[in-house]
């Protein structure tokens, strides 16, 4: 059952969203080597395509290219800002770079995310995961952009605010753990909810917006961490999630798109990244739009804002202003 179905009747009139954006870190489209690939030994519906085999669920898993013209393995700084600017990061630097957004990076987020472009436009978009009061906490450091996710830095500088564990109590955003495990081991006393839940609560949230937001690293960690049985749990609670967002979405009106940064967990016979597509998955309303345009991460942004009627800047150069804030 769909909430608030008025108000989502009104803008399935009104816009073309909601879209449904959800980024998973690090996870790329691996072979059916099961001795090198969990998508492959563990057999796990939404990730058939990335474990050697066909995906056949609702929707279409696109082939998308992590590199974007530069050598060397994608890494987390350069994608993720092509993933939620439309401007490609390695290109930009002239090499892959991991970590969080850099010094000439940065004023891509602070002036052209996903997000600021669309509510500088009237539109309501944001990251929907919560923070807790101790990571909030660390943002009045003066300096502390330098240590900001890409992710956190686009809604730093959204124009909206960053929803709290409180606001994730409240039914109003998600959190990054799918199950509130992770916050149960860290003492918050609640009880456990299936991922299915919250994905069908992703829906949920995303009638009052035009765009939303999600993201979850977990993929990447134990990628890094190269751990099978970690692996197992995690590409189980993402497809339990997804399940839940299948589930509760209504592809005449809503629109799911789904990618990674650059690919890690499709191979634990090494510690890096991979020099793997990723893969991103479409369904819904505008399926068919980002199935014929993207051809690499920057086109999913630059999709987003054309479906919205925004234009995508091409030749846009970060204004002296916030270039020299950023030096300070």
């Amino acid at each position: 059952m769909h909430i608030r179905c008025d108000h989502a009747r009104e803008k399935y009139m009104t816009t073309p969203g909601p879209i449904i954006y959800i980024f998973l870190d690090g996870v790329g489209i691996g072979t059916g080597d099961k001795t090198k690939n969990p998508f492959a030994r563990f057999d796990y519906p939404f990730f058939a395509g990335h474990g050697g085999r066909e995906y056949t669920l609702p929707g279409k898993m696109i082939s998308t290219d992590a590199h974007m013209g530069i050598t060397g393995l994608p890494q987390s700084a350069t994608g993720q800002t092509a993933l939620f600017t439309g401007y490609n990061g390695p290109q930009i630097l002239g090499r892959h770079v991991n970590g969080y957004p850099t010094f000439t990076l940065r004023p891509y987020f602070k002036e052209k995310n996903l997000l600021k472009v669309m509510n500088d436009a009237g539109f309501k978009a944001s990251l929907i995961n919560s923070y807790s009061s101790w990571y909030l906490k660390r943002l009045e450091h003066p300096r502390a952009e330098r240590m900001l996710s890409a992710s956190s830095l686009m809604q730093r500088h959204s124009g909206r605010p960053y929803f709290t564990t409180e606001d994730y109590l409240a039914g109003r955003s998600l959190y990054m753990d799918l199950n509130n495990w992770f916050l149960r081991k860290n003492g918050m006393k609640i009880p456990f909810v299936s991922a299915k839940a919250n994905g069908r609560k992703l829906v949920q949230i995303a009638q009052d917006y035009d765009v939303v937001i999600f993201e979850y690293f977990f993929t990447d960690k134990v990628g890094h961490e190269q751990a099978w049985g970690a692996a197992k749990r995690v590409i189980r609670h993402v497809d339990d999630f997804l399940s839940g967002v299948w589930e509760e979405l209504d592809a005449a009106r809503d629109t799911v798109v789904i990618s990674s940064d650059h690919g890690n967990l499709e191979d634990l016979s090494v510690k890096t990244h991979t020099q793997n597509p990723v893969g991103t998955w479409v369904y819904g309303r505008h399926e068919n739009a980002f199935a014929q345009r993207v051809k690499a991460l920057t086109d999913i942004p630059q999709v987003i804002l054309d479906i919205f009627g925004l234009p995508f800047v091409a030749d846009f150069q970060p204004s002296t202003e916030v270039t020299l804030k950023e030096s300070i």
